[in-house]
């Protein structure tokens, strides 16, 4: 209904799509579901749906942005340069398309009031905390994307929601099994431990040179280094053409007057409504019961419009507004479907109508005030003002610039020199780079293809202006080249006799840990040097890492003391005494709480997985030969 439309709006929905406004709107990589991206040859397609190969560089490209983001300084760009990652993002874009044709099929589509009330929700898109279609287009226009297009995601993203929303309603752990995992999270163990030094094995390790030698014959592949070039290049880009753009104060002054409808509050108008549910689609004898039952409503109202309220919170099948009273509020236009606000538009204050028909139903109305229009002075609107003009005249000699900018890039194939001069730009220099760890603007797919191509590489000529994104043209040229080489075995033997050394030194550092835990089980304690006693939880701590809580926490106890052991970081083997378990006294209602949500959690993610694939399993998947070869 309507206000749960509207309420809908800042759930799930909602949250992600602002959330991804502030990563450049990448919403998910679910654009052109229905026909494909047809660009740069396919690599697999679902049904009728292809995936080009553009857009799995898009969608890798895109994933390896968000790692970034969620990593930080941790973050490795050749983890998103395996064939794994590779075919796990194919495989994902895979399942992305079974579902949204699916959801197709199944009719799960946006109603334009649903996608109308869900931007009127998003603060980017806001000016003075109510939706503004000038910020609307500004915004999207900033980050590359058209309104057509964001609101066509806005509906994928619905489908996605709506197709999958069934499953993640479906779990529902028990009380006894979260009381369980609640024990045994609490569980506590008493212990005591020795660590075992590498130096106790130092004696026994023996690395040969024929040791050095079979190893790195056996892996030649990871003493190879990659072909590598150094580069010069220009980027021509909006935001630097904007800055160099200077705009008047009788330009800003003309386009305020011009304008002025853009930069005022329209007229908003609040109301409240009795709906008598109805589905577009029930039959004639179904919306006519509903007809007839919003008409005695409306009829009672006339003789008595005191009992609106009563009547909204009694018989309207809107439950969200039904429980204020009827109220929904105040809105603009462009915010209700159209009857209902053709209806709103044309009363007068305190004015009841009805009934009027929409796709949910039967309206009765009132009016409940009108806000007039207004329109924000100048000083307050000026800054927005200077940036859309400046915006606009960068648009339009970015575009002049780009042309003169990719025919000199062309027409002067040997040099970047006389571009840069005629559009006023600075010949940059890159470090020595590979085609996996190429940084920005190197690491998009067409400019990476066309510098390490034998053929710029062996005529050192200029690339083509490439787009590397909206906005941005990058052109460059190979200055050096190294070829691929093995390195010879001089200069790793150091490095292998010293991985080799440590491996051995681990092993033997293990087999003798475990043989005293062996003896330690057999009653043999003499000759150990046990630390203080000390109560410990499954949390990692400074006595025990990650691995050593495992271990810990996995050791049998039906006999008491137990023993383990485990390797630390720091290359000592710590064997552990357990002498005794510790139950929780009583259960934390925040800790159930919280197990309950985790629970809750991996049923949804094993149930989604799970539904995911017997939808994908229902179309036929072509993936083409090497698809997922690198970029």
């Amino acid at each position: 209904m309507l206000e749960a439309i509207r309420k809908h709006a800042q759930g799930w929905l909602a949250k992600v799509i602002l959330a991804l406004i502030a990563i450049t709107f990448a919403l998910f990589g679910i654009d052109s579901y229905m026909s494909g991206d047809r660009s740069g040859g396919m690599v697999a397609e679902v049904g009728d749906v292809g995936i080009s190969r553009e857009e799995l560089s898009r969608e890798i490209q895109a994933q390896g942005d968000r790692m970034r983001e969620a990593l930080g300084p941790a973050f490795d760009p050749a983890a998103t340069e395996t064939a794994e990652f590779r075919k796990q993002v194919l495989d994902s874009l895979i399942e992305r398309k079974a579902l949204l044709q699916d959801a197709h099929q199944l009719k799960f589509l946006a109603p334009d009031a649903y996608i109308l009330s869900v931007l009127t929700q998003i603060p980017s898109f806001q000016q003075d905390g109510k939706f503004s279609q000038q910020r609307y287009e500004a915004v999207l226009r900033q980050n590359g994307r058209t309104p057509a297009q964001f609101e066509n995601e806005l509906r994928q993203a619905f489908m996605l929601e709506a197709i999958s929303s069934p499953v993640s309603l479906a779990a529902f752990p028990s009380n006894t099994s979260l009381t369980q995992i609640a024990r045994l999270v609490g569980q506590q163990r008493e212990i005591a431990w020795m660590d075992l030094s590498p130096s106790v094995v130092a004696s026994q390790i023996k690395v040969t040179p024929a040791d050095v030698e079979r190893y790195y014959a056996a892996n030649k592949a990871g003493f190879t280094e990659p072909e590598q070039i150094r580069a010069e290049y220009l980027v021509l880009d909006m935001a630097s053409v904007a800055a160099g753009i200077e705009v008047s104060d009788q330009a800003v002054a003309d386009y305020y007057a011009s304008h002025a409808a853009q930069f005022g509050q329209p007229e908003q108008r609040s109301a409240s409504h009795i709906l008598i549910a109805a589905d577009k689609n029930a039959d004639p004898a179904t919306r006519a019961k509903a007809k007839a039952k919003a008409t005695e409503i409306y009829r009672t109202l006339q003789k008595t419009p005191a009992s609106f309220a009563e009547l909204a919170r009694t018989q309207s099948q809107d439950p969200g507004s039904a429980a204020q009273d009827g109220s929904l509020g105040s809105f603009g236009r462009g915010m209700m479907v159209k009857p209902f606000e053709d209806a709103v538009f044309s009363m007068k204050p305190k004015e009841i109508r009805g009934p009027v028909e929409s796709d949910f139903g039967y309206h009765i109305i009132r009016l409940d005030g009108i806000e007039a229009g207004k329109t924000a002075p100048l000083a307050q609107v000026r800054a927005a003002v200077v940036e859309e003009l400046r915006k606009q005249q960068a648009q339009k000699a970015f575009a002049s610039l780009a042309d003169n900018f990719s025919n000199l890039v062309y027409e002067n194939g040997t040099s970047l020199q006389p571009a840069a001069a005629a559009v006023k730009l600075t010949v940059r220099q890159s470090g020595w780079m590979t085609a996996k760890t190429a940084p920005p603007p190197f690491n998009h797919a067409g400019l990476s293809a066309a510098l390490f191509s034998p053929e710029s590489i062996k005529s050192r000529q200029n690339t083509e202006a490439i787009e590397v994104q909206p906005g941005t043209l990058v052109a460059a040229r190979v200055v050096e080249h190294h070829t691929a080489r093995l390195r010879p075995l001089a200069e790793v033997s150091q490095g292998i006799e010293a991985k080799l050394r440590a491996e051995q030194g681990s092993q033997l550092l293990m087999q003798k840990g475990e043989a005293t835990i062996q003896a330690l089980a057999k009653g043999d304690e003499a000759s150990l040097n046990w630390s203080a006693f000390q109560v410990v939880g499954r949390q990692p701590s400074a006595v025990l890492d990650p691995a050593g809580a495992k271990a810990v926490f996995r050791v049998s106890v039906d006999k008491l003391p137990a023993y383990t052991g485990f390797a630390r970081p720091d290359g000592s083997y710590r064997i552990v005494r357990v002498s005794r378990v510790l139950e929780a006294s009583a259960l934390d209602p925040m800790l159930l709480s919280s197990i309950e949500s985790g629970v809750i959690q991996a049923q949804q993610r094993a149930d989604m997985k799970a539904m995911v694939a017997l939808v994908t399993a229902g179309h036929k998947v072509d993936i083409k030969p090497n698809a997922i070869e690198g970029r």
